[in-house]
């Protein structure tokens, strides 16, 4: 195994060169098609069909990636929705105070009709909208460690996959910014 200056990452003791077994890491823009790890040294293409599967699986994650953040975003705009409604039946005015709240509900800030507006959340609610968060927070994370393989074909598949996801289940839900992606 070379250091950082070989860029090079073999996973088998069989040595240097183009033997089985091998992962090669490129720090550089490469189109390598045998012997490419995608994160983990256990997910190793060996075979061009090999890394054609691969880049279907990343496809879908980063399509899946677009859905959740449109279910997400529906969710929201339901609790705000309900919220509103519960606002509208005389339950809670405008100017409510701090101490009108109860101790199992908090405010969150929600878009509600393009405009950010505080809407009271239980705390399941907040527990559902945090591991949501979490786990986009997760897949971003390692999509832009997909996309650090440095391999065309894996950044193809990752660019696609958001794009194709955004087109399929965004539709209406997001906008094209969000505060945190990392892909």
């Amino acid at each position: 195994m070379e250091g950082h200056a070989g860029h090079e990452v073999h996973t088998s003791s069989q040595g240097h060169g183009d033997m089985p077994g091998m992962c090669q890491m490129n720090m550089l823009f490469n189109w390598q098609v045998e012997n490419v790890c995608v994160v983990f040294r256990s997910w190793h293409t060996s075979t061009p069909l090999g890394l054609f599967g691969s880049c279907l699986i990343i496809f879908a994650i980063a399509a899946g990636y677009e859905y959740l953040r449109s279910w997400s975003s529906t969710l929201d705009q339901q609790w705000a929705d309900a919220e509103w409604k519960k606002q509208a039946g005389g339950r809670m005015e405008v100017g409510h105070h701090e101490s009108d709240l109860e101790s199992s509900e908090s405010e969150v800030p929600l878009r509600v009709g393009g405009i950010r507006e505080s809407v009271r959340l239980s705390k399941r609610q907040e527990i559902i909208r945090s591991s949501v968060y979490a786990t986009l927070v997760a897949i971003s994370f390692w999509l832009m460690l997909v996309f650090m393989t440095y391999n065309g074909y894996l950044m193809i598949s990752v660019v696609l996959g958001a794009g194709v996801g955004h087109y399929v289940f965004g539709r209406g839900h997001l906008s094209a910014s969000r505060s945190i992606q990392c892909h």
